[in-house]
């Protein structure tokens, strides 16, 4: 299976370099420009994040495909974090704590990193099925940075960080229903 996963495209928050997870943010004029001129790759089928920086990008590079919403490919929720960027942060206890531990632990009245990694890799295993069930071989995931990094660090390898790609950027992975892996990844900058 060829499985495309978009990152949407950027949002106020993403500029400001904001930890922008559970707030439901639009993208910016900007980026819906771009968005436009991104080459839609011929899928059989979308799954999109139920955000609306998503569902706004899925609009825009696949117009005409049917449309999957999967609420467990939303991004974490960054709790305290959630909204604010290094320069608020930096002398906050608990983030230097985070910061410290490598993204490990928790954030404070948020998301558990380990527990996200988990509910992203049910919910891609869930899009597998319904790509089996419906003998989809192209697919597009419209999803957030960090589920992106979640899947293929889980059905790839390699560390979450190796998988970070910028807004509106993709990477392409070659599936092996039999492995349940990817057999390769390719990735295609929409700059």
């Amino acid at each position: 299976m060829d499985i495309y996963f978009f990152r949407h495209g950027q949002t106020r928050g993403n500029i400001e370099k904001r930890y922008v997870g559970s707030t439901d943010e639009s993208l910016t004029n900007e980026a819906v420009q771009k968005l436009n001129n991104v080459n839609s790759p011929d899928v059989d089928i979308v799954y999109s994040s139920p955000l609306k920086r998503c569902i706004q990008t899925t609009d825009i590079i696949f117009p005409n495909n049917k449309i999957v919403i999967i609420n467990g490919i939303k991004e974490t929720d960054f709790g305290d974090f959630e909204y604010k960027n290094y320069e608020e942060l930096k002398n906050n206890p608990y983030y230097i704590s985070w910061l410290e531990s490598g993204g490990k632990i928790p954030f404070p009245n948020g998301e558990d990193p380990e527990k996200f990694k988990i509910r992203c890799e049910k919910a891609f295993n869930k899009i597998i099925k319904d790509m089996i069930k419906n003998n989809y071989n192209k697919a597009a995931v419209v999803t957030h940075g960090g589920v992106i990094m979640a899947v293929f660090e889980k059905f790839y390898g390699g560390n979450f960080y190796d998988y970070q790609i910028k807004n509106g950027d993709c990477i392409l992975g070659k599936f092996d229903v039999n492995t349940n892996k990817f057999l390769s990844i390719k990735r295609i900058s929409n700059e």
